[in-house]
């Protein structure tokens, strides 16, 4: 037996008498709650199964978007990247001998590639970093560098 609750934001499933599901079952069956109330499917998903004798608790939530994150070597490099991207959720981490800048993928423009290194995705990279006190700016890097260094945005 399932009982289910799903929100825009949350989906609960409890499940009595059956086995706990597989990550992917998981994902399938928080896909099908959603689909089943007309809500849209998130792009990303976080889950936790949390399993008792005969009893299982599924708890969902849309999971973060996706994040970039990219090395500049030196501030000069970094400053004119900042220069030509928009406003908008940016943070800034020391890493080795330079910089590392992480935003919403959408928020990515040539002018990263151009002036820096893709690292990859930045999601489990910054927490970690995070964790070890290397964030310098959370939350609006690219509009405080700007305003420190007094640029002027090319977007």
């Amino acid at each position: 037996m399932r009982t289910v609750q799903a929100t825009d934001r949350l989906v609960s499933i409890w499940i009595d008498r059956e086995e706990a599901p597989t990550r992917e079952q998981m994902l399938c069956l928080v896909r099908q709650a959603l689909a089943d109330r007309g809500l849209t499917p998130w792009p990303q998903t976080e889950a936790e199964c949390f399993a008792a004798g005969e009893e299982t608790l599924l708890i969902a939530r849309p999971g973060p978007g996706r994040r970039l994150a990219f090395y500049f070597g030196d501030l000069e490099a970094l400053l004119e990247a900042a220069r030509a991207l928009p406003d908008g959720e940016s943070s800034l981490y020391t890493y080795g001998d330079g910089y590392v800048l992480t935003l919403p993928e959408e928020a990515g423009r040539a002018a990263l590639w151009e002036y820096g290194r893709a690292l990859g995705p930045g999601g489990e990279w910054e927490l970690h970093v995070r964790e070890q006190g290397g964030c310098l700016l959370d939350g609006d890097a690219l509009e405080r560098l700007r305003r420190v260094f007094h640029l002027e945005s090319g977007m």
